[in-house]
């Protein structure tokens, strides 16, 4: 066990080497202005104001869009602002959270991905291979500096890991194996639904290929892997799916998809921007020109000669990977806006963070060739280096300082998408008041706010209509004096209002969980102490894994 720590220790050290260069932006003073970085730290500061008030799962911002509040990670994937809240709580601050994250997404991706080539290829060299082509693709940065995508960054340190546990699963038909699978892809969904939704066209491909050679035990436990990550993942994608069409992105895309196909040219041209793809100055759909070449000599060595015990998973990589990259072109269209859950994706070129772990697998596929094609993948790798760290930094850095996120009431989203389709008039500045009589003078002594809850005392002469400045979503309960009373948000607004009687009125409003959500999280709450049986039931096997 000592020799396998220090083994992975010595990975972990190669991984912040070679990291370095990528991240180093990330280690001064202050963030980046990207196109979503920034929106990743205003989110963390609300994620952690919903968890300090044990609203858990977080649903249901409270602060935000002018703290009229919204249903934000009630369809906002959530993990990374879970792991970026542990942070938070160990003082390291929200912009330095972040910027933790985004430089762990590299490090760790690395050390996942030489960890997979390694397994696969049966070389420490091929592993090194492929992990240098991993962090040094152009996407890569683009995640980093240009589009600061949080979820997609940590996404790409879970692609190996859970092709890893697939292999695994492959050689070894065990429970503790289809644990392991679906632990990581339950992390995918919760990291980042779109990744998981384009990854699982990968695990729709090892189903294929399964089928054609017809290993059926494989696939049925294949199947209990991904049936048990989406039970872990339930508390999360249930209601975002089932509860989508009471929110804006229901009837209105975020986006035209046919304007973000690519052409040929532009995967394979190196070029750089920091604007959106459609503007003059927009950033690059490359594939990354070393890692195109290292892709055809391997497909020119597959096909010449040299044939290797496996070839039929760099032949499978390279198919696999020829099929993705078609996707990236307008001709596909059609499949994009028909197929399930591939039509709720707005961006076809996000399928490039799934060509790139295709090709950099690949990659290390060299190694088997001996020293000369060892020497080659590395200076490949070397090139991908040189090429992209004039790239690796942002266009400009602002340090504004925690509080400014913390006090920052925008609604993080591009066109407002999750909105409920009932607000007709969006706030523009936060209320004066929380809690407002419409109907009378009397005075509201308000006792408590926040994230899912709101108490306050009235005395009414005669009824009254009260106002409560937060917009209704399902899972909003009123009960007024201690007795269940009706809600009402038919107004432009979309925001809560209660008929109240004459007399004393003590009310309380609390965001609970509806019956799909509550059955929702006792899905995940179940599978999660499942995982915890398992893993005691099984620590040995544990332990040997880790040592193989």
């Amino acid at each position: 066990m000592k020799t396998s720590i220090f083994y992975y220790f010595k990975i972990f050290i190669l991984a912040l080497v070679f990291s370095l260069p990528v991240i180093f932006p990330y280690f001064k003073d202050g963030f980046f202005p990207t196109h979503d970085g920034e929106w990743a730290v205003i989110r963390l500061t609300d994620m952690y104001r919903e968890i300090k008030d044990l609203q858990i799962p977080a649903r249901f911002s409270g602060y935000l869009n002018f703290q009229f509040g919204y249903p934000l990670f009630n369809f906002e994937y959530p993990m990374p602002y879970y792991i970026g809240v542990v942070l938070v709580f160990l003082k390291f601050g929200f912009v330095n959270s972040i910027k933790i994250l985004f430089a762990s997404s590299v490090i760790l991706s690395f050390f996942s991905m030489f960890i997979l080539s390694k397994s696969v290829w049966k070389s420490n060299l091929a592993g090194l291979i492929s992990a240098i082509f991993y962090i040094y693709v152009p996407y890569r940065i683009v995640d980093l500096y240009v589009r600061g995508s949080l979820g997609e960054s940590l996404s790409f340190v879970l692609f190996p890991l859970i092709l890893l546990g697939i292999k695994r699963l492959y050689d070894n038909k065990t429970i503790l194996n289809v644990i392991v699978v679906g632990f990581l892809y339950g992390m995918l969904i919760t990291m980042h639904n779109i990744m998981a939704v384009l990854f699982g066209l990968v695990i729709l491909s090892i189903v294929v290929a399964s089928l054609i050679r017809k290993q059926i035990i494989f696939l049925i436990y294949l199947f209990l892997a991904i049936l048990y990550s989406l039970c872990l993942s339930a508390f999360f994608w249930i209601p975002a799916l089932f509860e989508k069409n009471l929110i804006l992105l229901s009837k209105i895309p975020i986006a035209n998809r046919s304007l973000y196909f690519a052409d040929f040219s532009k995967l394979l041209i190196p070029k750089w921007g920091y604007g959106i793809p459609t503007d003059v100055n927009g950033f690059s759909y490359q594939i990354g020109v070393p890692q195109i070449l290292s892709f055809i000599l391997v497909l020119v060595l597959l096909i010449a000669k040299k044939k290797t015990k496996d070839a039929k998973t760099a032949f499978f990589l390279v198919i696999t990977t020829v099929i993705f990259s078609i996707f990236m072109f307008p001709q596909t269209s059609i499949i994009w806006s028909l197929a399930p859950l591939l039509s709720e994706i707005n961006y076809p070129w996000t399928i490039l963070a799934i060509i790139m772990l295709l090709i950099s697998l690949l990659g290390g596929y060299l190694a088997k060739f001996g020293r000369f094609f060892i020497a080659l993948g590395l200076a490949l790798g070397i090139l991908a280096m040189v090429m992209i760290m004039p790239n690796a930094k942002p266009q400009a850095t602002v340090n504004r300082g925690d509080s400014y996120y913390l006090t920052n009431q925008a609604t993080t989203t591009s066109s407002d998408e999750l909105m409920p389709l009932w607000v007709k008039e969006q706030p523009e500045k936060q209320p004066d008041k929380k809690v407002e009589n419409l109907s009378g003078q009397e005075a509201i002594q308000t006792l408590q706010i926040s994230s899912n809850k709101i108490l306050f005392q009235t005395f009414l002469t005669e009824q009254r209509v009260i106002q409560v400045n937060i917009i209704y979503f399902p899972g909003w309960t009123a009960y007024v004096n201690d007795t269940k009373q009706s809600i009402e948000y038919d107004n432009p607004q979309g925001v809560i209002r209660l008929n109240l009687n004459k007399g004393e009125n003590n009310v309380r409003l609390v965001f609970q969980e509806t019956p799909l959500r509550m059955f929702s999280d006792l899905l995940s709450f179940i599978s999660f102490l499942g995982l915890f049986v398992i893993y005691l039931m099984n620590k040995h096997k544990v332990k040997a894994a880790l040592k193989s």
